[in-house]
């Protein structure tokens, strides 16, 4: 699970940006829910890419002491 979260949020960090582009050279920058959208999808990105990382661990497993 953290393996798929980890890869989800890096794809939400690519359609993100790309939505940030897209809307740059489209000169759509006045429609703040595009723009919005884009910054969302971004923030949620690193938070799930973060928790996946932070998670990353917990197999069950403890390193060695």
């Amino acid at each position: 699970m953290n393996y798929r979260t980890t890869h989800l949020g890096i794809a939400l960090i690519v359609v993100g940006t790309l939505t940030l582009v897209a809307t740059r050279i489209d000169g759509m920058t006045n429609h703040n829910w595009l723009l919005l959208m884009g910054l969302l999808l971004i923030v949620a990105g690193i938070v799930l890419h973060v928790r996946g990382i932070k998670h990353e661990g917990e197999g069950g497993l403890r390193p060695n002491e």
